[in-house]
């Protein structure tokens, strides 16, 4: 018999949460966000990554809703997201993303309900507006988005992948929307 971790099952759970929200006609994107150069110690490169992340889905988030704050927190785009660093592949990417921060970028698995303002899809918007979330003047430097058409258990595993690492803690996984008393708390 097979035991699993408690970081399995963690992300069993998060992969369900979004996997209901698609079942129910929900839009499945893949993201991923590399970042320009960020100055600090490892623990303050975390915080700005989370911290430009929550900026760019509350920009998203008025395109979706009008009114976010009067809509409750479980009817709003969900986005799963944790932090990634890259590994040894046949496939060889660009050099800069594994050297910028170490190599330390962002996966997401974002769902956008299907009563969404946005016209097009979300990766759509990103590809469209890029140059409002990302360049050299600001912390992110692209933003990529998949749709996820198939194969939903993998993509969950793969942009979650990073918290199978001894290198991220749980506390390290941003679930965007944040909860009405997590918001209270930060202000």
């Amino acid at each position: 018999m097979l035991m699993s971790t408690p970081m399995e099952h963690l992300i069993a759970g998060y992969g369900y949460m979004f996997r209901e929200r698609v079942r129910q006609g929900w839009q499945p994107t893949f993201l991923t966000f590399t970042f320009n150069h960020l100055r600090g110690s490892p623990a303050n490169v975390a915080w700005q990554m989370r911290d430009e992340l929550e900026r760019v889905y509350a920009m998203v988030l008025t395109r979706i809703e009008r009114k976010p704050r009067h809509v409750p927190t479980d009817s709003l785009p969900l986005w799963v997201c944790s932090p990634d660093f890259p590994v040894a592949k046949a496939e060889k990417g660009h050099l800069r993303d594994a050297k910028v921060n170490d190599g330390r970028h962002l996966h997401a698995i974002a769902a956008v309900p299907p009563w969404s303002r946005m016209k097009e899809t979300l990766g759509g918007h990103f590809h469209e507006c890029q140059v409002q979330y990302t360049g050299n003047d600001k912390r992110l430097f692209r933003i990529e988005a998949e749709p996820i058409t198939h194969n939903g258990w993998f993509v969950t595993d793969y942009a979650l992948k990073g918290m199978k690492s001894p290198r991220v803690g749980y506390d390290e996984v941003l679930i965007l929307p944040r909860s009405r008393s997590e918001l209270a708390q930060r202000s």
